[in-house]
């Protein structure tokens, strides 16, 4: 075995590593946390006088940065040196190390969805922007469930998220998970709904 993996072994098993590992996980998380939630409490009094519609949309971009904190608390996982391109990094595995970057991502596209909603002004073009970087972040992910549609059940797949959901852990999670995806998607939907029948109509009614 490397000496990589022998570190790698040290880390994970030993006690002094572990407690290592949730320090550096839970530390960093939840000062990015903290970050996310004090630039939105300087947004309280613009969501006081937001329309309903913008609401939602800052809503969703909540839900968002909240999703992406899952990602990081689930898939972080601390790797000693020395790393390895597109094989271990200081976040983890290379999959490990591709979802915590993309959770970060989400924290940082959702807090900005919510500024722009509660901030930016509400024109056609910011709102056509809105849900064109909304599009452009869901594609990915539109694409991989087309793909899964389209190729039939992938069963070790299903197997794998069965195993998972057997703990009452993988069940919190996937639940969880499924509750602020869901909860995204509409609070998206809607708000995008009523911030674009508002726009409409306000542009009808400006006389040309």
């Amino acid at each position: 075995e490397s000496p990589a993996g022998d570190s790698q072994s040290r880390w994970t098993e030993t006690l002094p590593g572990r407690n290592r590992r949730v320090w550096l996980v839970s530390s960093v998380t939840a000062g990015a946390a903290a970050v996310v939630a004090v630039c939105m409490l300087l947004l309280r009094e613009d969501w006081r006088t937001a329309p309903r519609g913008w609401q939602c949309l800052a809503l969703s971009g909540m839900t968002l940065s909240l999703g992406g904190l899952g990602f990081i608390l689930r898939f972080w996982e601390p790797l000693p040196g020395p790393y390895i391109a597109n094989e271990r990094y200081p976040l983890g595995p290379y999959v490990n190390a591709w979802a915590v970057s993309f959770g970060f991502m989400w924290l940082a596209f959702g807090l900005a969805f919510v500024v722009l909603a509660l901030r930016g002004q509400r024109t056609i073009r910011t709102w056509v922007a809105m849900v064109a970087a909304w599009i452009l972040a869901w594609l990915p992910h539109g694409i991989i469930g087309v793909g899964f549609l389209v190729s039939g059940t992938n069963e070790p797949s299903v197997q794998l998220y069965r195993g998972w959901a057997s703990e009452w852990s993988g069940l919190l999670a996937l639940s969880v998970s499924a509750l602020i995806l869901v909860t995204h998607l509409g609070l998206s939907t809607v708000g995008f709904v009523l911030t674009g029948r508002s726009l409409h109509r306000r542009n009808k009614s400006v006389p040309t």
